[in-house]
């Protein structure tokens, strides 16, 4: 018997599984992400002779990283009284077993939404998306929210460059980075739940349901307004011009954020609707790469603490090969 099936076993009454369609036996489905910054095992739960899983387990790989796993059952606590959409998992349970904290959620269904499915209709990608980041709530109004800027760009940042050592290339972008958005700092703005992660594999498609969203590891009840859009039209761009190479994803954001770019449309009446005015769009994208690409900090951090000189060669590799990165210098280089 899995850790997993013993774990479900061992708190069937408690979680009330039977609810899920769970009786005395069922099928698990184990998932092990290859991405390097991939910090969970995932479980799928299937009910006996089901086709469709029922529940989705996660379990960090590294003893004590449970980070993720607690700020997911967290956000997917407080989605379940804000926003009724089917689109997003319900939180089952989450115990601490030994050194590793158990995430038990809800499974969603529906088709992939996968670059080929994007490419087939384009158009109602972007009608999915915009909808059902419209329906995510704001937490703080603007009044509320006055030290965003520090909290969700200065610190992340800050966090990025300590984590990278002394690397000049990353120091220079990031104070680049902070003259630019110099405007965007007096801004207020409203805080948002952001998911973070808005791409394949984490997106699905049902018939009569919208977008349904998993992996909420990366999410915030203090996001920034534009982030998450700004992240999914990206992502339908790429799959639009089947761009898979770091220079084509680069060609893609042009096409859709540069002038006259397809994405500034529904992202200015996204963030109309926020109450954000129309000159920040600009410096709500260049932001919304930074704070993605300084996500790194918290995924890399704990190979960074093992082992401090091969873990900053690990993160400087890291940002190098990632897309995040290459967007945000792009965006800075560009504007």
């Amino acid at each position: 018997m899995s850790f997993v099936d013993q774990f479900l076993r061992e708190h069937f009454e408690e979680f009330a599984l039977d609810r899920y369609g769970l009786g005395s036996g069922w099928e698990t489905l184990l998932l092990t992400p290859r991405f390097t910054t991939s910090r969970h095992v995932v479980a799928l739960v299937f009910p006996a002779r089901g086709s469709e899983p029922a529940l989705v387990v996660k379990i960090p790989r590294q003893p004590g990283d449970s980070s993720g796993v607690r700020r997911e059952a967290a956000m997917l606590d407080q989605l379940s009284a804000a926003v009724d959409s089917p689109g997003v998992p319900r939180l089952v349970g989450i115990r601490d077993e030994g050194p590793y904290t158990v995430l038990v959620e809800t499974a969603l269904t529906g088709i992939p939404l996968d670059p080929r499915k994007v490419a087939a209709d384009l158009p109602a990608a972007v009608a999915a998306g915009t909808g059902f980041v419209g329906s995510l709530p704001c937490t703080h109004a603007a009044t509320d929210n006055p030290d965003w800027y520090q909290r969700a760009v200065t610190a992340p940042l800050a966090a990025l460059e300590r984590l990278a050592g002394p690397d000049a290339q990353t120091g220079q972008l990031v104070e680049r980075t902070h003259e630019l958005l110099e405007p965007l700092r007096a801004a207020r703005l409203p805080a948002v739940i952001e998911h973070g992660d808005l791409s394949h594999p984490n997106l699905l498609v049902k018939p009569g349901s919208g977008l349904q969203v998993m992996d909420w590891e990366r999410s915030l009840t203090d996001g920034v307004p534009g982030h998450d859009l700004v992240f999914y039209l990206q992502y339908l761009s790429e799959s639009s011009e089947q761009a898979f190479a770091r220079d084509a994803q680069v060609a893609a954001f042009d096409k859709a954020f540069g002038p006259g770019g397809w994405a500034l449309d529904p992202l200015s009446r996204h963030l109309g609707t926020r109450g954000v005015e129309a000159s920040l769009l600009p410096l709500l994208v260049i932001t919304t790469w930074a704070r993605s690409t300084a996500t790194l900090a918290d995924r890399l951090a704990q190979e960074t603490e093992a082992d401090p000189s091969q873990g900053r060669d690990k993160v400087r590799a890291a940002l190098q090969a990632d897309r995040d990165y290459w967007l945000w210098r792009h965006a800075v280089t560009a504007a």
